[in-house]
């Protein structure tokens, strides 16, 4: 008759050890992710700031036609 604990070893499945295999998946799948979000939120930032400079640029050249209209309808 076999014991308690040369029951349990028997009966127990054979589980495979992790060899760290998945880990490296799993970092490379985040490293992945975060590098496209990173991209994502560099190209967002890089339209922001053209958008920007255009509608500054868009302003400015609106100042300098007013001004040259106004300077145009100014009896001398």
């Amino acid at each position: 008759m076999l014991s308690l604990t040369e029951w349990a070893m028997i009966s127990k499945p054979k589980v495979p050890k992790p060899n760290g295999f998945i880990l490296l998946e799993v970092l490379i799948a985040m490293s992945l992710i975060a590098g496209a979000w990173i991209g994502l939120v560099n190209q967002y930032q890089v339209m922001a700031m053209r958008f920007v400079q255009s509608q500054e640029k868009r302003i400015q050249i609106r100042a300098q036609m007013n001004q040259f209209e106004i300077a145009q309808v100014k009896p001398k």
